[in-house]
């Protein structure tokens, strides 16, 4: 199963002139081609001050102690969100940044699973019967999908990460969540407004916990489990979430884009008086 030309070589960037080098020339000289399709160097672990790790100096951070205080999550979501193409600085205080980033992106997902708890594929309206602001956070979620598939795919991990946390904070908590809650909780409970609500949050959920899977490996195990309802499947066995269509996607991204601009600066006017 281990193929050849390997996928992806991964060294520090002190193996330019070792490994990599060494690797490419015997692979010139006896296949006529590098071993590698690709290739990605990083950076080394500092600390807060930029200094380089040394027992002597005591500013080594364990990463199991970082696991065993805030899980292995909060190291990976730090890990995810550090450009490696330079050093990758840490500390305990850089680490409390990504606990409180990590509680924001959580609260989404718990608010996804609560009102997504006695929903399923069943109960979803087809598209066009949805209210156009569902319709709206459709589109806005395919396209971020896009966008996150493509930086997945150049290992532009650090790209991904704070729009994730901004599509959690700003666009579904500041914005989506906010409209949708009276609807949610007054409408009844089987109606069309209700029910195009949670067709929406069921497209968002599916989408959002693949996207963070390969960063929150542990959280959107635990999320997926919630979601489809069984412990014997993963979401790690399945790829990007397929959206179902939308002729007047263009249409509705243009309007609501110009709508929430509006409400940002109604919102400022009455923060203001």
């Amino acid at each position: 199963e281990v193929g050849f030309p390997a996928d992806l070589y991964l060294e520090g960037s002190d193996q330019h002139r070792g490994w990599f080098q060494s690797s490419l020339l015997t692979g010139c000289a006896i296949d006529g081609r590098a071993p590698y399709e690709a290739l990605l160097t990083h950076g080394f672990v500092v600390d807060g001050q930029g200094h380089k790790m040394s027992k002597s100096k005591g500013n080594v951070i364990a990463p199991q102690k970082v696991m065993d205080t805030w899980g292995a999550d909060i190291l990976r979501l730090w890990v995810a969100s550090t450009d490696y193409s330079g050093e990758l600085s840490i500390s305990d205080g850089i680490l409390k940044l990504f606990v409180e980033s990590y509680r924001r992106i959580r609260n989404t997902l718990r608010f996804l699973l609560a009102n997504l708890a006695e929903f399923d594929a069943s109960d979803a309206v087809p598209v066009e019967q949805w209210l156009e602001i569902d319709r709206y956070m459709l589109a806005f979620t395919r396209r971020l999908q896009d966008e996150l598939t493509e930086a997945y795919r150049h290992y532009d991990f650090h790209l991904i990460v704070p729009r994730l946390h901004n599509f959690c904070s700003e666009d579904l908590g500041g914005f989506y969540f906010d409209v949708l809650k009276d609807r949610l909780y007054t409408a009844a409970a089987g109606g069309l407004p209700r029910r195009s609500a949670q067709s929406g949050l069921y497209h968002i959920a599916h989408s959002l916990v693949r996207l963070f899977a390969p960063i929150l490996s542990f959280t959107s195990e635990e999320v997926w489990q919630h979601l489809v309802g069984t412990s014997e499947d993963s979401v790690l066995l399945h790829t990007w979430h397929e959206f179902p269509e939308q002729p007047d996607e263009e249409i509705l991204m243009d309007r609501w884009t110009r709508i929430r601009e509006l409400r940002s600066l109604v919102q400022g006017r009455l923060e203001e008086s």
